[in-house]
């Protein structure tokens, strides 16, 4: 047997002609054995090697095999079926063109690769080296010549295979496929690119075709114009117009068909135009004058598009579907991608021309000014004012930015020009200005701030004008030498003296600061230094004042004491609880700083308090007598107007925050461990206390800051008000000063109820939570605040121990339980430990099991009134190791670094308060571990709660690194505690 040889056989389809078929052939003496028919899954098989060429011959051929036509075409259920029911004139519509397609390029193939093409006769099975058909490796061109005179037109057409020409007349020519057109003359393949059939045959039987005058101007209009777009054309009697015209690219701002704003893309050659993906290669214009005819001939330059394709490209366009825009605008909604593209247009117009790209407008509503915008901006320092003087200008127009004020506020995109232009306004605009402007005064043409807005203003000038950062830059410069005062009796730790030197620079530069350090780390202290270091040179010391009476109160006033020059007393209001930690913090380490106390229902009269502003250093008040006496106090001007645990003042609508606005001093200050507790108004009112209009008016605040972040989380807002307050709050957190600080230890203790504490619980809760949801129904969320909370309290009280509840006169509670096992082994091992619980119910039954044991303890609540030798008690007393506190009474203001474990026996969801709980024994001076042990109830409130509390503390991290307690509480979190 001889070798075998693939190759691609010319043969008749027993039903539609011509077709190309791929065999396996034998060579033997001397002709071909036909072995078989080559099907795709077969070419592994074929006992030889198969080339790429091959392999896609097949493929092709195989794609309007028999079965392959049947899938494609009908729902015949085999091939003798299909054909049965085949109408020729749908074969010829639908199936015929892609056949010829298909053949067209298995002849593509043939023309580059060496696989041979040879002719076979379907009733012979023989193949011989005579019926190789050659084909060339390029394709016919056909040349039509038009000669039109004034009786008639004619035209004749040759065909050409390189520089050879191809006789039609009276020759022997097998047609294989009709378009584009495929012919054997003389055993060679001729393939055009794009001819059809039809225009070959009328000049295999006559030398031309004539078109008598009367029928000429359709005709060329028609079949000529036609001609002379995809073919080579010679013309005698017309004119035929071809070369180069003038070019250029055009972007067209306009709308596709989903009315979504694109930019749309021509190129223009002459006054013909040509989408950038359309099909068409060649234009060609017809013009009839007189009895002239004329065509133009225009060409499309690709190579010239394409570097028009690739300025588009390097400047940001992307295309898709035919159109063109910017990458992920699909994301914005249908205005605000227009105004984009708009901007765009306003940044990019003069680049896209210098590349001779021409940019137009589409049919849109409106004529949008797509010239160069720009903002520029000066300042001027004045006094205690800056003065902004920004221009605007688009195009030839210019006028000063305070026109477009009420846009910006209002976030209006749309300004209307002069000459009726509408001149989007950037949106990069809106991002910088519209949080500024609310801060501003119109003074005329200019825009007028406060000093304390510096840090602000200084992101929205150009690169390189630091004119207000130099105005300010004493704040982080001369108060780093900045010595500590004599007469401090105590060491302060690095972190201290940092803020100390922070709030020397605040004063110096007449701004008020917030002292946000976590609780333990000092903020009395660093606060004193500052004051001693503030004292006037002239007030006498303390020591050398012998005119006081009980308790350091003054009886006598004598000015002359005050040398001549007065400086105002200093005014710190703090809650009740702290007023003796401050009387001992000032005594125990500023001991030169006279102090009167201004509280309690024995307080001086309004004469005195005068005498008392000029005669002492510090005068100490409770937020309680701020109200109270406000008009009396907001008659002075204090030196230091000081408020400790700001967060008092955190309801603007509150009459205490009412009344320290109306208080009068030089400088302020704010301490507090938690300016955030609840929402960022917290911090609002805070900052305006310290910095009045810093954050402008709380209608605004709300609207630029508070919505945009609590409820959709901007990043953009949140970091613009974190620059605004930056300068004025101080941060540092117990993690940060952990050198400074013993380790602290903190677990979860989850405890069980009893079998009968479960029952009980579970049937309360089911009460409750009818009730809730009926109220809730009936009223709405917030006005079923108090029922929620009622429902809520008896929950936890229940989780706790029955006998909270006043209707329930018996019971016992695992928590209970669990809590006096673990305080054995506390006493047992001889060390202390705070108890914190927000029920003074519950530390009276843990007081009353405690006395059973006969363990030593203490115990302060609200109706404590000896709390100073409550606590020395507990702190000397070795034998004393428990001490029973309520978290409302012993928050804040208390020091007992004696106990090395905290117990916080009834979590609530405010994380803050739990903090100030656990800061009484972690903090500066505790040479232990601190051990912290949460009890939480299982299968109750407060495992649901402290579900809710991990979700929702983060809000005062992002601005203050605070943990602070829940914001408000959705019905669905309402639902999600009582399943």
């Amino acid at each position: 047997m001889g070798e075998t040889e693939f190759v691609i056989v010319l043969t008749e389809h027993r039903f539609w002609g011509n077709v190309f078929q791929p065999y396996l052939i034998h060579k033997k003496d001397k002709f071909y054995s036909a072995e078989k028919v080559v099907k795709p899954f077969e070419l592994k098989n074929a006992g030889m090697e198969v080339r790429p060429y091959e392999k896609e011959l097949v493929e092709w051929i195989d794609k309007y095999s028999d079965e392959r036509l049947v899938k494609r075409f009908s729902r015949a259920k085999n091939v003798a079926e299909f054909y049965a029911n085949l109408e020729p004139v749908w074969f010829q519509k639908n199936i015929s063109p892609f056949i010829e397609r298909c053949m067209f390029e298995v002849a593509r193939i043939l023309m580059l690769s060496p696989v041979r093409l040879l002719n076979k006769e379907v009733k012979y099975a023989n193949l011989y080296d005579e019926d190789e058909i050659e084909v060339p490796p390029w394709f016919a061109r056909p040349v039509f010549y038009f000669e039109r005179d004034s009786s008639e037109t004619r035209y004749h057409l040759d065909i050409f295979l390189g520089e050879k020409e191809i006789p039609l007349l009276n020759r022997n020519i097998r047609i294989i496929s009709g378009n584009p057109c495929m012919l054997v003359s003389r055993n060679q393949l001729i393939v055009f690119e794009k001819l059809d059939a039809k225009r070959l045959t009328p000049f295999f039987s006559k030398e031309f075709v004539s078109v008598p005058a009367s029928m000429e101007e359709k005709y060329y209009a028609g079949f000529v114009r036609k001609t002379i777009r995809d073919f080579d054309v010679k013309a005698e009697g017309f004119q035929l117009l071809e070369g180069n015209v003038e070019k250029s690219a055009v972007l067209t701002l306009d709308n596709n068909l989903k009315l979504e704003p694109c930019f749309v893309l021509h190129f223009r050659y002459g006054d013909e135009e040509f989408l950038f993906n359309a099909d068409r290669e060649v234009a060609v214009q017809f013009q009839k004058t007189g009895n002239t005819f004329l065509f133009k001939k225009i060409k499309r330059d690709f190579e010239w598009e394409k570097t028009v394709f690739d300025h588009l490209s390097v400047i940001g366009l992307k295309e898709k579907d035919g159109y063109f825009s910017i990458k992920n605008i699909d994301l914005c909604e249908r205005a605000s991608a227009l105004y984009f593209l708009v901007n765009w247009l306003n940044e990019n117009k003069s680049w896209l021309e210098e590349k001779g790209i021409l940019v137009e407008q589409g049919k849109l509503e409106k004529n949008y000014f797509t010239g160069e915008q720009r903002l520029e901006v000066k300042t001027n320092v004045s006094g205690d004012w800056f003065d902004v003087y920004a221009m605007v200008t688009f195009g030839e127009f210019s006028f000063p930015f305070v026109r477009l004020k009420s846009y910006i506020l209002n976030d209006i995109r749309e300004f209307e020009l002069p000459n009726g232009e509408v001149a989007v306004i950037p949106e990069e605009w809106f991002a910088r200005y519209k949080n500024l402007i609310p801060f501003a005064k119109s003074r005329g043409d200019k825009l007028q701030f406060d000093r304390h807005h510096y840090a602000l203003l200084q992101q929205i000038l150009p690169p390189g004008d630091d004119s207000i950062l130099k105005r300010f830059q004493q704040l982080s410069g001369d108060v780093q030498n900045v010595t500590l005062p004599d007469g401090l009796n105590a060491q302060l730790r690095n972190y201290q003296k940092e803020g100390f030197r922070w709030m020397f620079g605040l004063q110096k530069n007449g701004f008020g600061g917030c002292l946000a350090d976590d609780m333990g780390l000092g903020k009395t202290l660093q606060t004193l230094a500052l004051l001693l270091k503030k004292k006037h040179p002239e007030r006498p010391a303390f020591s050398s004042v012998n005119n006081t009476g009980k308790d350091g109160q003054l009886e006598l006033f004598d000015r002359s004491v005050s040398g001549g020059k007065e400086q105002l007393a200093s005014l710190i209001v703090l809650p009740t609880s702290l007023v003796h930690n401050w009387e001992n913090e000032i005594k125990k380490f500023t001991p030169s700083l006279k102090v009167y106390k201004h509280v309690g229902q024995l307080r001086k009269t309004k004469g005195d308090l005068n005498r008392a502003a000029s005669f002492f250093d510090i005068i100490l008040t409770t937020y309680g007598t701020v109200r109270n006496d406000v008009e009396t106090l907001a008659g002075f001007k204090f030196f230091y107007l000081i408020l400790d645990e700001s967060q008092y003042v955190k309801n603007p609508m509150s009459k205490t925050y009412k009344a320290v606005m109306k208080l009068q001093g030089e400088h302020r200050l704010a301490l507090t461990g938690t300016p955030i507790e609840n929402s960022l108004s917290d911090l609002w009112a805070q900052m305006n206390f310290l910095n009045k209009g810093i954050l402008g008016n709380l209608a605004s605040f709300q609207r630029y800051f508070i919505t945009p972040i609590e409820k959709h989380n901007s990043k953009e807002q949140r970091e613009k008000l974190q620059v605004l307050i930056r300068p004025f709050v101080l941060r540092r957190t117990k993690e940060e000063v952990a050198k400074d600080l013993p380790p602290l230890m903190e677990q979860v203790v989850i405890c069980e109820m009893n079998e009968n504490q479960q029952q009980t619980y579970e049937t309360e809760k089911s009460i409750i939570r009818n009730s809730i949801l009926e109220g809730i129904e009936e009223e709405g969320v917030k006005n079923s605040g108090m029922i929620i909370l009622r429902g809520l309290t008896r929950l936890r009280q229940l989780a706790n121990h029955p006998r909270l509840v006043e209707d329930i006169e018996e019971g016992e509670s695992g928590k209970f339980e669990e809590l006096f096992r673990m305080l054995e082994n506390v006493v047992a091992e001889k060390h202390k430990v705070l108890v914190f619980s927000s029920f003074v119910k519950h530390l009276e039954l843990m007081r009353g099991r405690i006395e059973k044991e006969n363990w030593k303890y203490s115990m302060l609540t609200g109706q404590t009134k000896n709390r100073g030798e409550i606590i020395r008690q507990f702190q000397d007393d070795p034998e004393n190791r428990i001490f029973l506190i309520s978290l409302k009474a012993g928050g804040v203001g208390l020091n007992l670094t004696g106990a090395d474990y905290v117990f916080i026996i009834d979590p609530w969801w405010n994380p803050a308060s739990e903090n100030q709980a656990v800061s009484r024994a972690h903090r500066i001076g505790q040479n232990k571990h601190v051990f912290v042990y949460r009890f939480i109830t299982q299968n109750s409130i407060e495992e649901k709660i402290r579900q809710l509390q991990e979700r929702k503390s983060s809000l005062a991290d992002t601005f203050i690194n605070s943990n602070n307690p829940l914001q408000k509480i959705t019905r669905e979190e309402i639902e999600s505690l009582f399943t």
